[in-house]
């Protein structure tokens, strides 16, 4: 049941609801931006360099085993403390070590293509399954050698090697 003041007024809530909407869209960006960066948080976001293959927090070897841990803290420490955020250490860091660095290569370029192959594969293999299926589910012609003649001659010379093989 609508109220009676949504029918006399109905573009009245709606602008409400945009003007709330604007607002928080507006202050989602300056909250997330305030949050200052963490050594963790910027560590799950680059590779260890020293070759494990794992962020820098998940990194298996101690700090005094691995050079590249260390190193790679050192530099993010300090850029905390120059106050730069996260897109601006990693954009250092990117620029130290290169893209190999990051744990999550960059939307841009060739690396592009990590991103859009994926998804491009998935809608791929959904089409071809799809078209197995309905082929396997469409029922089969009329078998068509039922209703075939069999010419005499070819009956008789059957049936005369049948009779030879049996007996």
């Amino acid at each position: 049941m609508l109220s009676r003041r949504l029918l006399e007024n109905p573009t009245g809530n709606y602008r409400r609801w945009l003007l709330l909407l604007v607002f928080i869209l507006a202050v989602t960006p300056v909250m997330q931006g305030s949050q200052k960066p963490t050594l963790e948080g910027v560590g799950n976001q680059v590779y260890c360099l020293c070759g494990c293959v794992t962020t820098l927090n998940h990194c298996p070897h101690l700090p005094s085993e691995c050079a590249s841990r260390g190193e790679l803290e050192t530099v993010i420490l300090k850029d905390i403390s120059q106050g730069k955020d996260d897109k601006a250490i990693l954009a250092d860091l990117r620029g130290r070590y290169g893209v190999r660095v990051l744990a999550s290569p960059p939307a841009m370029g060739f690396d592009l293509a990590v991103w859009i192959l994926p998804g491009i594969g998935l809608v791929i293999g959904l089409i071809i399954v799809l078209v197995i299926v309905r082929r396997w589910r469409r029922k089969p012609a009329p078998s068509q050698s039922a209703g075939v003649a069999v010419d005499a001659e070819v009956m008789t010379a059957v049936e005369e090697e049948m009779s030879r093989i049996e007996s």
